[in-house]
């Protein structure tokens, strides 16, 4: 089975990818398929949120400099 890197979002999304290669080429199990299906899925949203997050940090700093400067 292949390595499955999940340092970044990147790295994760690309490990996802070779899952599923795996698993079409027959090199994986319908079940050990879907239980690192599921837990890469669960990884990616992670990703999702704290990226929505650093965006809603950053949108909120842009909003507070607009005000000061309109002060």
């Amino acid at each position: 089975m292949t390595r499955i890197n999940t340092a970044t979002h990147e790295k994760a999304r690309l490990s996802l990818g070779r899952l599923i290669r795996e698993y079409q080429r027959g090199e994986l199990e319908s079940q050990t398929f879907r239980d690192l299906i599921y837990g890469m899925n669960t990884l990616l949203a992670y990703f999702r949120h704290a990226s929505e997050l650093d965006i809603e940090r950053r949108l909120d700093t842009i909003e507070d400099s607009i005000r000061e400067k309109n002060l």
